[in-house]
């Protein structure tokens, strides 16, 4: 399976996304992977050279956007947009496409048999305006870009707006060809740089609901293969709950603290999986 992997870069040094390279060719081997990097444009200068550095030397495949835009923390919305046209003009053809954050983690092969059993995962609930508890209804909800793309594509109707998750989130190849194009459409425009202080996570709104109104209004997407524990203090416990249910086949924040218990779990993980490459 060729598996592109789509994922925004921050920061000053590359130790973060050399450590999650290494582990997505272990954990995903022998899937022929190309990932696809937008740097942040408010990264280190040095960030993407060293970045290339590391990848001829260790033989990855990276393919970095040529344009880099500002993100935040929570929204990674001007990221993606640079990634499907970087991804769409590439010429190569993908059966997958994978969407991450910079240190998202696996930490079992079973994600392989996932990935070729399932076509879509991003989860795919509904977006409650008025009941919901999500800390940034207000903001998407005065977001001009969604109330255009809800009139033209969903009637006018806000119920059909969904929500999911970004970390993990994938799609056949030629869905995300369908998907990049409407994305790019209402979101690929200065609105953020111009309003910074009115950005939030876009993409969990945007993602599963432009691919809801692709596959139809009865289809159902599998969760994200990235879990976002509620706190820092991961356990051991953690992982092998994931790996053992099936739920998630990754995690955040587990490199927060690299001496960890938790963390040091996964790298033995990691140096189990590399052996069978």
């Amino acid at each position: 399976m060729r598996l592109a992997l789509l994922s925004p870069v921050h920061g000053t040094s590359i130790d973060h996304i050399a450590r999650q390279l290494d582990n997505y060719r272990a954990f995903l081997a022998p899937f022929q992977l190309r990932h696809y990097l937008h740097i942040s444009l408010e990264s280190s200068p040095e960030l993407k050279a060293n970045l290339m550095a590391f990848a001829e030397q260790e033989g990855h495949d990276i393919v970095i956007t040529k344009k880099s835009r500002p993100t935040w923390r929570p929204c990674t919305a001007n990221a993606l947009c640079e990634l499907i046209k970087t991804a769409l003009k590439d010429g190569t053809k993908h059966d997958k496409v994978l969407i991450h954050t910079d240190t998202d983690l696996l930490f079992t092969r079973k994600v392989r048999r996932h990935l070729k059993k399932h076509a879509i995962g991003c989860g795919n609930k509904p977006f409650r305006a008025k009941s919901g508890r999500w800390k940034w209804v207000k903001k998407a909800q005065k977001d001009p870009r969604v109330r255009r793309l809800t009139e033209e594509m969903l009637d006018g109707d806000a119920s059909s707006l969904r929500i999911g998750r970004v970390s993990g989130a994938f799609m056949p190849w030629d869905r995300f060809k369908a998907f990049g194009v409407i994305y790019n459409h209402y979101f690929d425009n200065p609105f953020f740089e111009q309003h910074p202080k009115r950005h939030w996570p876009l993409p969990e709104i945007a993602i599963p609901t432009i691919l809801h109104l692709l596959e139809g209004s009865n289809s159902t997407f599998q969760p994200a293969l990235i879990h976002a524990p509620g706190t820092s203090d991961i356990t051991t416990t953690t992982i092998d709950h994931g790996i053992n249910s099936g739920d998630y086949f990754g995690l955040k924040k587990v490199a927060q603290n690299t001496e960890s218990e938790a963390f040091q779990y996964l790298n033995h993980l990691q140096s189990k999986a590399a052996r069978l490459i």
